[in-house]
């Protein structure tokens, strides 16, 4: 039995810490006296307080909900027969998560392997259990507090899945903004750091592009899109768009998906530059007097480009795995997100297509 290698894919909450430090395997270390602005620091995992307490401003008291909790979401690469589940709740003496349960997940199955698990402050855990195969596994956490190492032991089903990031090979063009870096930064973004890097835009940006223009022609199995320690400035969505092998890509730049507005009364606009429609407000002389606001979306003409991803939402930090079904062959890849902000890590998983 071996200590299994693993990453932090996504969680609920971290407010006071670098949650990723909680699948790193070291020893966690003692911050006493270590400050920031955020008070004490501490290694690990660590949530905001009170989320299962709500005020109640009618009844002028609180609600309380008693199945709350928070979550992480661990990956394991590669897959493996799991034996043992190690959670350490070192230099945490009054803040620890009280109690935990664990799902060990493998091709979309789930199994509870510990239900709602007591911790004790400041401790080293050790849950020997039944072996299962796994490749994902979920804690949830209730309600809240600090976790400082979670380790997954037993032994490896197979080596570690190669796969090569065809965006690494492809030339980037059309890029609509980058103030803060460009997505070959995010291409190359591999976890590697402790901060975040990668593609950043401006936040006077609204709905931000890249074109990739593959070596060779592919077909797209799972696009990456990854927000690692983008915390407070991740996009909300993204888009991903495939332009056919056989399409002439100079008529393709003339049918673009364009961002179009609606307002109330059902009247549509799509401005020709929708970043200095919005950066100099000119829909305020579009908006009825009454009018709180309008929606926007994502106009698509089906001529030339493929939706390989219609719309899917982001969350701050996290390793999205996006699937892609179509197995049409593809020249060029249409990256888009909305409105602005950060991106570590963009990676297109496929094959070449002889």
């Amino acid at each position: 039995m071996k200590i299994l290698e693993t990453r932090l894919l996504e969680y609920s909450d971290s407010s006071f810490t670098n949650p990723h430090e909680v699948t790193r395997p070291e020893t966690p270390e003692n911050r006493q006296d270590q400050y920031s602005h955020m008070g004490a620091q501490y290694w690990g995992f660590e949530s905001a307080r009170h989320i299962g307490t709500r005020v109640d401003l009618q009844g002028q008291g609180f609600h309380y909900n008693p199945d709350a909790e928070h979550y992480l979401l661990i990956s394991l690469e590669p897959s493996a027969l799991v034996s043992q589940v190690d959670i350490s709740t070192l230099w945490f003496t009054g803040n620890q998560v009280q109690a935990v349960s664990v799902e060990l997940i493998y091709q979309g199955q789930r199994k509870i392997i510990l239900d709602r698990q007591k911790l004790n402050p400041d401790s080293n855990h050790s849950f020997p259990i039944e072996s299962e195969k796994a490749d994902e596994c979920l804690i949830r956490c209730h309600q809240e507090g600090g976790i400082a190492r979670i380790q997954l032991l037993g032994e490896s089903l197979n080596k570690p899945e190669s796969k090569a990031n065809l965006l690494a090979d492809a030339t980037i063009s059309h890029v609509s903004n980058q103030h803060y870096g460009h997505p070959a930064d995010a291409v190359r973004g591999d976890r590697l750091e402790s901060h975040m890097v990668g593609w950043e835009s401006a936040r006077t940006g609204y709905g931000e592009q890249a074109i990739f223009s593959l070596k060779q022609n592919a077909i797209i199995e799972e696009m990456i899109v990854d927000t690692y320690l983008h915390r407070l400035n991740a996009p909300l969505a993204c888009y991903l768009f495939g332009l056919p092998s056989g399409e002439n890509f100079q008529e393709a730049m003339s049918t673009l998906p364009r961002w179009r507005i609606t307002f109330e009364d059902g009247r549509q606009v799509i401005p020709e530059n929708f970043s200095e429609y919005m950066n100099k407000q000119r829909y305020r002389g579009d908006l009825n007097r009454k009018s709180v606001g309008f929606n926007i979306d994502l106009s698509v003409d089906e001529r030339h480009w493929l939706a390989l991803i219609p719309f899917k939402e982001l969350r701050a930090d996290t390793y999205h795995r996006i699937k892609i079904t179509s197995t049409t062959e593809l020249s060029h890849l249409l990256y888009l997100h909305y409105p602005n902000g950060g991106v570590h890590g963009l990676k297109a998983f496929g094959y070449y297509c002889n």
